[in-house]
């Protein structure tokens, strides 16, 4: 079976064509092309994402994205001009006229270039519906949907969470024209889902059965990053930035501020997560420094003790979580998956703690959204269906 996945849930668009081999649950993928197009630098300068920018973007990339892949794939070059008549050729502009009601770029673009194409050997077409930014989401999903009109393909819409998880699993960084097995995987699952926008631990007990026993009531762990980041005008994307400035403080052995930021909820008796406090913390603490003292050392050590903060918290309610419900394996998955400190902490404790069970970290290449773990969800856990039967739903919950 031979997937082509679509990915614009939020600043990144990105497009996979993949083939699958082998048995249901352990099946072997040949990545025949994976791209990922990033819109970081455009939003830096708004310290954070600006969902109309976002959208602009994702019309403009889509098509030659789309047709880059096919290329790579060896698909294009086979591909011939229809030979539809010109009264069901008519029919099918005036639906996708319907479809990109509210993408007229994309519209164009598709006509011109996707339109006149013969139908892909492809078998369906796998696209994130949610969560995330809705019109990102939606010029994703009606990109999705006019590729499966012309092509006559089923659609596979997927749970982006469900895509961090699983990516979580491919086992190395995976380049074009490669192939790896997927692993076996042993129940139950606990995995640490720390994206952008979402911070949640989910229990997984067989494939398809997903569980949310904790998340954030505020601010995720992303959000606070990029805010505190903010802050101390360190640029955006904070995760990054921070990781960075932290490194400053031990590389550099700068002294110690004695600054003592609080962990959240850490000793909860539940599995939810709050990172608000947190951020008003940093902002009272940095207030009521010296402005001289903000200006040289402090930005560092901030930087390292909130990063050891949200760090602190995410490992202790993971591993509490894992010892409860006596997880065969932990999953994390996210772009914060891509945190140094984060992977270093939770390889240690699973280590010392459980170590009969497994960790599996994605490779930080993977860590960010992408359209190959969506490829990957698809084919591990995901429905066809018709094209007019799917929509964007920003706020979808990985256990609907």
């Amino acid at each position: 079976m031979k997937i082509l996945a679509i990915e614009t849930s939020c600043d990144e668009t990105s497009v996979a064509i993949v083939e699958v081999s082998g048995s249901r649950r352990q099946p072997t993928f040949h990545v025949y092309e994976h791209v990922v197009a990033s819109q970081v630098q455009m939003h830096a300068k708004f310290g954070g994402v600006v969902p109309n920018l976002a959208k602009r973007e994702h019309q403009r990339l889509l098509v030659p994205l789309t047709l880059r892949a096919l290329k790579k794939a060896g698909m294009y070059e086979r591909l011939k001009l229809k030979t539809q008549n010109a009264k069901v050729q008519l029919k099918t502009q005036n639906l996708l006229q319907t479809i990109f009601e509210r993408e007229p770029e994309l519209l164009s673009e598709f006509k011109k270039k996707i339109f006149p194409l013969d139908i892909l050997d492809i078998d369906a077409i796998a696209v994130t519906n949610g969560p995330g930014l809705a019109p990102a989401l939606w010029v994703g999903v009606n990109f999705a949907r006019a590729l499966a009109l012309v092509w006559n393909k089923p659609v596979i819409p997927m749970n982006h969470m469900k895509g961090h998880l699983y990516a979580a699993f491919i086992p190395e960084a995976v380049h074009n024209l490669a192939s790896f097995q997927f692993p076996r995987i042993q129940f139950p699952v606990i995995a640490l889902l720390v994206s952008g926008g979402h911070t949640e631990l989910v229990l997984m007990k067989k494939f398809g059965s997903y569980a949310i026993i904790g998340e954030t009531l505020d601010d995720a762990a992303g959000e606070a990053f990029d805010k505190v980041a903010r802050m101390m005008k360190l640029g955006y994307p904070g995760g990054p930035a921070i990781a960075a400035e932290a490194r400053k403080f031990q590389d550099l052995k700068i002294k110690s501020l004695n600054i003592k930021l609080p962990r959240p909820m850490i000793n909860s008796k539940d599995y939810n997560f709050s990172f608000s406090g947190l951020k008003t913390a940093v902002l009272y603490a940095l207030r009521d420094m010296p402005k001289r003292t903000r200006m040289t050392s402090i930005v560092p050590a901030m930087a390292k003790e909130f990063q050891d903060a949200v760090v602190d918290v995410l490992v202790s309610k993971t591993m509490r979580a894992a010892k409860e419900y006596g997880a065969k394996t932990i999953a994390v998955g996210g772009g914060v998956s891509a945190n140094h400190l984060l992977r270093e902490r939770l390889s240690q404790e699973v280590k010392k703690q459980l170590p009969n069970s497994k960790l599996f970290l994605p490779h930080v290449s993977l860590a960010g959204d992408n359209a190959l773990m969506i490829a990957i969800a698809a084919v591990l856990d995901g429905k066809k269906k018709a094209p007019n039967t799917i929509g964007a739903e920003a706020n979808l919950r990985l256990d609907n």
